[in-house]
């Protein structure tokens, strides 16, 4: 069977932007899947600059010259309303997006991904998770069995997110924390650095500490 390759270019040139070429290079060992054009990135001061063997081919207007149809792109910027209004503004133009899981990642077949999402090497999803579309599970990352997480959510490395946890839209989940089973998580919220979340939290607040404390409203 011939496998179709993927023209991708990854939008964002910085730290995520390099990470995620890697986890699209790990995705070709077995059989090439993409074929990684290069960076897309606004910073001018970037354009044809080299990053891991690719170049930054320019901003947004690179895409007004290519057949939008025939170019996908994943965006890894890790400010979700940055990725939002990105995600508008190229869906307004055509362009279309990949979900990028890392060959290493563990989920069972009812696990359901949306798109533009990226996963990255070492998670585990069990069963009956739901991720929203734009959303970034970092590096070693576990998600327990009925959890829900909307788009444009962030789960920095380590996080482990309990059973039949509800994560709303746009949240930032700092690196380590730990979630009790069956606690909302509001929208666009920041949880610190190694919280453990034992409560509900409401929408845009930042909490930290153990167990996690609300400490003002964003």
């Amino acid at each position: 069977m011939v496998v179709k390759i993927i023209k991708v270019v990854i939008v964002g040139a910085g730290n995520l932007g390099r990470e995620v070429l890697w986890t699209l290079s790990d995705c070709n060992k077995n059989s090439k899947k993409y074929d990684v054009l290069g960076f897309i990135d606004e910073d001018e001061q970037l354009h044809n600059k080299i990053k891991h063997k690719k170049r930054v081919l320019g901003g947004f207007e690179w895409f007004s010259n290519k057949p939008t149809q025939k170019v996908k792109c994943v965006i890894a910027i890790g400010d979700g309303k940055i990725r939002k209004k990105i995600v508008e503004k190229l869906e307004r133009i055509g362009v279309e997006f990949i979900t990028v899981i890392h060959p290493s990642v563990i989920m069972s077949d009812s696990v359901k991904v949306g798109k533009g999402t990226i996963i990255q090497a070492g998670s585990v999803l069990t069963v009956d998770v739901t991720i929203g579309n734009h959303c970034r599970i970092d590096t070693n990352c576990t998600i327990a069995h009925d959890a829900k997480i909307s788009d444009y959510v962030d789960l920095s490395p380590g996080v482990n997110i309990n059973g039949n946890n509800f994560i709303q839209t746009g949240t930032f989940i700092g690196s380590g924390t730990v979630t009790k089973e069956k606690i909302s998580i509001g929208k666009w919220c920041i949880i610190g650095a190694g919280t453990v979340l034992i409560s509900d939290v409401p929408d845009k607040s930042l909490f930290v500490g153990v167990p996690g404390k609300q400490k003002k409203k964003l």
